[in-house]
């Protein structure tokens, strides 16, 4: 299991039900260590939390790969973009700890949005 900076569970959960009330659409939110460790979640999806942390973390280390080998640098954002709605993933680093922050949403809500709500997040969550 990951080595967790266990100061990171408050501002995280802190985070995940700011970015749920903030970004209208979202269905769910939850922030991941970047090998698939569920830190904290808010509201509903159809799998189990626990479950989605290991596919967003294995999304974001395909993302990383695929981003080392055309040589384009680290990946920030990442997007399934499907016929019920989006999945978008930010990876980040938080105090030393690499995670990913994923928002499950509607269809209806900007991308654009959703990116300038997960950037504010790592902020704050640095800032904590």
């Amino acid at each position: 299991m990951s080595h967790l900076n266990t100061s990171l569970t408050e501002p995280a959960r802190h985070a995940a039900q700011s970015l749920f009330a903030e970004v209208d659409g979202a269905r769910a939110v939850l922030i991941a260590t970047a090998d698939g460790f569920e830190l904290t979640h808010a509201g509903q999806t159809a799998i189990a939390p626990a479950r989605l942390a290991a596919m967003v973390g294995s999304f974001s280390a395909l993302g990383d790969a695929a981003s080392r080998e055309t040589g384009i640098g680290a990946p920030r954002y990442l997007v399934v973009e499907s016929s019920g709605g989006r999945l978008a993933v930010r990876c980040m680093q938080v105090r030393g700890q690499a995670l990913v922050v994923a928002v499950l949403t509607d269809q209806s809500v900007m991308l654009g949005l959703v990116w300038s709500r997960l950037a504010e997040a790592e902020r704050l969550m640095n800032a904590a």
